[in-house]
């Protein structure tokens, strides 16, 4: 991974048109992205075709970057914001095969779950909290951060997580 004069030295000369530096910014920023969106959707096309899509509207959006803002924030922005236009496009069910079975076990509300039978669970719930979950849960992801990223408030991020876990733990997603 470049170092962050490295990246801020892409960002800059990318903003100017120069699109080798746009290439090498985005490698640098494409297995952190890769594996936001993974999270969400874990199914690989659906991951690359999010990915491209974001990294066109990250090029389009390249002047909105302000000054000191952290390239991958704003991008994971824009990959989040996909992937939960995805999530609502798409009703099917997607393909657990893909989920790695060495993962470590989630704790929801101190309660252990594999991943796999989380994702299976987190399948059913309505988009919006089936984002917010894998966000929240899965990632880590500040209540903030997932608000700003969805464009809904703090306290809408809070009440969806807390429908989802509620589903999750009854097991009725």
């Amino acid at each position: 991974m470049p170092d962050a004069n490295q990246i801020k030295e892409w960002l800059v000369r990318a903003k100017r048109g120069d699109d080798e530096a746009f290439g090498l910014l985005l490698k640098a920023l494409y297995k952190r992205t890769f594996t936001t969106i993974f999270e969400v959707v874990p199914c690989y096309e659906d991951v690359e075709e999010i990915l491209q899509d974001s990294f066109y509207r990250f090029y389009r959006s390249l002047k909105k970057l302000r000054e000191g803002e952290d390239p991958f924030y704003f991008l994971r922005r824009i990959a989040i914001r996909r992937a939960y236009t995805h999530l609502k496009r798409s009703r099917r069910i997607l393909s657990l095969d893909e989920i790695p079975e060495d993962l470590p076990q989630l704790t929801i509300a101190g309660i252990e779950m594999p991943v796999k039978s989380a994702y299976e669970r987190a399948q059913k719930l309505p988009p919006k909290q089936r984002m917010v979950f894998l966000l929240r849960e899965v990632l880590g992801i500040s209540d903030g951060q997932i608000a700003e990223a969805m464009e809904i408030t703090e306290i809408t991020v809070r009440r969806h997580a807390s429908l989802a876990r509620e589903a999750l733990l009854r097991g009725e997603s």
